[in-house]
């Protein structure tokens, strides 16, 4: 057996469509890895005039969907890397994503970066436990 017959890849009609050749997620084994999600619903255009809490709502919310399409919720994950443009909307960004998770606090890191796409200020992937 080889290493791709284990995986699966993932797509849910209600999360952002992909702008590239990535999936919006892999399943391997019990683990589900969530490509960076912007900060954009499905038919949002383009996130340069969306509030960062907002743009974090609606990346985390993408992962939320995407994690569900395998049977998964926003309390099963157990990773997070944050990708912010500014440090200064940090405080925001912090604040929205404590709203989404509330008591559940999975492992995360945050990376500043000069720019993402479609001048969007926060991007967000995942690791998800699937039982």
């Amino acid at each position: 057996m080889n290493a791709h017959s284990r995986q699966t890849r993932i797509v849910n009609s209600q999360a952002a469509t992909p702008l590239g050749h990535y999936s919006q997620g892999v399943l391997h084994g019990d683990t589900l890895y969530v490509s960076g999600q912007l900060g954009v619903g499905k038919d949002t255009p383009s996130p340069d005039s969306v509030a960062v809490g907002d743009q974090v709502a609606y990346a985390l919310g993408n992962i939320e969907a995407i994690a569900r399409t395998v049977g998964a919720s926003r309390s099963d994950v157990v990773k997070a890397t944050i990708y912010v443009t500014d440090i200064s909307l940090w405080g925001e960004a912090n604040k929205a994503y404590a709203a989404f998770f509330g008591d559940h606090k999975p492992a995360r890191s945050v990376v500043p970066c000069p720019e993402l796409h479609l001048g969007a200020k926060i991007e967000i992937e995942a690791i998800v436990a699937v039982a």
